[in-house]
């Protein structure tokens, strides 16, 4: 399963990267430039979140990462893959989450540029939310909606349909969620 990100080797160098594969134990990694073997990397992949671990091989492009994450970490990561092979399959569709309207609704909106939005949630689901704001942002832009990164998908009369980076896991969305 191909997911783009960058990754951090030691002494701080940072670099975009692709995975050839993925799975809870190793991660192929195609990367301009590798550590040594051994070396403790930091991924940071679109749509799973961070995995850390150290290079377990080296090949011409790229290297293979151990994963080494906690157990917690762990039940995370192994949901995330699911969920990406739901979504490359075709078995899973975003748009029927059920929609919520949750109690705290007002939300800064943190553009690309740095400005900032005051926004109102209109509603809210696991994977995304329709913000009501004065100022609309560009389809495809990188928003910042409270602490959450989202990508706008679309405009609305009143406001935008976002799509989250890294969806709300059940045990914590609810109508007390705060963005």
């Amino acid at each position: 399963m191909r997911v783009s990100g960058r990754y951090l080797l030691p002494g701080g160098t940072e670099h975009v990267c692709e995975t050839r594969s993925l799975s809870l134990a190793a991660i192929e990694v195609l990367a301009p430039q590798s550590g040594l073997l051994g070396d403790p990397v930091t991924l940071y992949l679109d749509d799973v979140g961070p995995v850390s671990g150290a290079i377990q091989t080296i090949s011409a492009d790229g290297f293979t990462l151990a994963v080494d994450v906690g157990p917690e970490r762990l039940t995370r990561f192994a949901a995330r893959l699911n969920w990406l092979a739901d979504q490359a399959s075709g078995r899973a569709d975003q748009r029927s989450d059920p929609r919520i309207v949750p109690t705290h609704r007002t939300v800064e909106v943190r553009r690309a540029d740095g400005r900032v939005l005051a926004g109102t949630v209109i509603d809210l689901s696991m994977s995304g939310a329709a913000i009501a704001v004065a100022e609309l942002p560009p389809v495809g832009e990188l928003v910042t909606l409270g602490k959450r990164r989202a990508t706008v998908v679309r405009h609305l009369q009143a406001g935008f349909a976002a799509t989250f980076r890294l969806p709300f896991r059940p045990e914590t969305f609810g109508l007390h969620v705060v963005l």
